[in-house]
């Protein structure tokens, strides 16, 4: 709330803001200067409007981090037994998507111990919409707190979301950390570093090829820092290249660069499929690993070495973690183990 201080007759009142008390529609209009009504057309986007009129009301909902009533009361509501899984879908529409099924069957189970009611989200739609329409969207469903699986650089609706605290997040593999939030992963950069370090040779190894995924990404960046500091202890040539997870570019990187370099590290286990594709086709051998430990790379054959991700676990423990942030604890990072193994299809079959 907004509280109109009295101070000498011959200067303006002033609004001194209470971030910890919940905003009106009342403190809206009186710092934008227009009606109530006013305020309740222009959220409704009302067209009978003028766009500064409009400007002086938005400017002034941000400024106040103001929502309506009834999602105020939703926010502040003492039931705290709903959440949303947020998840990332492939936007390249690829036919696998082993991980988010293996992330929503771990959060159901979870979910369903702790006897909290779940809503899944996908974020098509929602990349570019206006954070304070999606928290509106959430709160009015009676969502207080949000689990998020594959946060990218680029999504400033979810990150500004985060930043506002008006829910609990927790966040799988974006290393954001605040009050109300909560970052849950493996270590990417020894993931990588260690699964590297098993399959190069040190001694016939003079230069490796490896496939990133996209730029965007937090954990690109900590699983390229991983191999960039092994190559700084081995010593090898390094090229890095951005294959965006996609298996197709992979393939097509490969074929590119595989017949100059010893050996393909890629930082997924579809990449490395497409990898290991393309040096059939070349009829070279290279080593080659991967990074998550889906059971595609049993279909695969050849026994290639992975840093597998328990992401059941992970979800079970991110539905976990929520929990304990609703019940008004702060956020922390929690780190998951990870092991580096390799897959067959007597695996896959088990």
């Amino acid at each position: 709330m907004f509280i109109l201080s009295q101070i000498p007759v011959a200067i303006h009142c002033k609004y001194v803001y209470n971030k910890d008390m919940i905003s009106t529609i009342k403190d809206v209009a009186e710092k934008a200067g227009v009606s109530i009504s006013t305020v309740s057309k222009v959220l409704k986007n009302y067209s009978n409007i003028s766009e500064s009129t409009r400007k002086k009301v938005l400017d002034a909902v941000k400024e106040l981090n103001y929502v309506p009533n009834a999602i105020a009361s939703n926010l502040s509501s003492k039931k705290k037994n709903k959440i949303a899984l947020y998840i990332y879908i492939n936007d390249d529409k690829q036919s696998v998507d082993e991980v988010n099924m293996k992330y929503l069957l771990g959060a159901f189970a979870m979910a369903d111990h702790y006897h909290l009611e779940v809503s899944t989200v996908f974020n098509h739609g929602n990349n570019h919409q206006d954070p304070e329409k999606l928290t509106s969207e959430f709160a009015s469903q009676g969502i207080t707190g949000i689990i998020v699986y594959g946060l990218n650089k680029e999504d400033t609706t979810i990150q500004e979301m985060i930043r506002k605290q008006n829910f609990c997040f927790c966040v799988v593999d974006a290393p954001i950390i605040n009050k109300k939030t909560s970052c849950i992963m493996i270590d990417h950069q020894k993931g990588q570093y260690d699964v590297a370090k098993t399959v190069i040779e040190p001694e016939y190894c003079k230069k490796v090829l490896y496939l990133a995924g996209k730029k965007n990404g937090y954990v690109t960046d900590m699983r390229i820092e991983g191999i960039k500091k092994l190559q700084k202890e081995l010593g090898f040539d390094l090229i890095i290249q951005y294959a965006e997870f996609s298996e197709k570019q992979a393939y097509d990187l490969t074929m590119h660069y595989a017949s100059d370099v010893d050996t393909v590290v890629c930082a997924s286990d579809l990449m490395a499929i497409g990898a290991l594709n393309a040096l059939i086709d070349m009829n070279i051998f290279r080593r080659c690993c991967g990074f998550d430990g889906i059971s595609l790379m049993g279909y695969a054959g050849k026994g290639m070495l992975t840093c597998k991700q328990d992401f059941y676990d992970i979800s079970q423990k991110a539905v976990k973690e929520m929990r304990r942030l609703l019940n008004d604890e702060e956020g922390q990072m929690v780190l998951v183990e990870h092991t580096i193994t390799s897959f067959t299809y007597k695996d896959v079959l088990s």
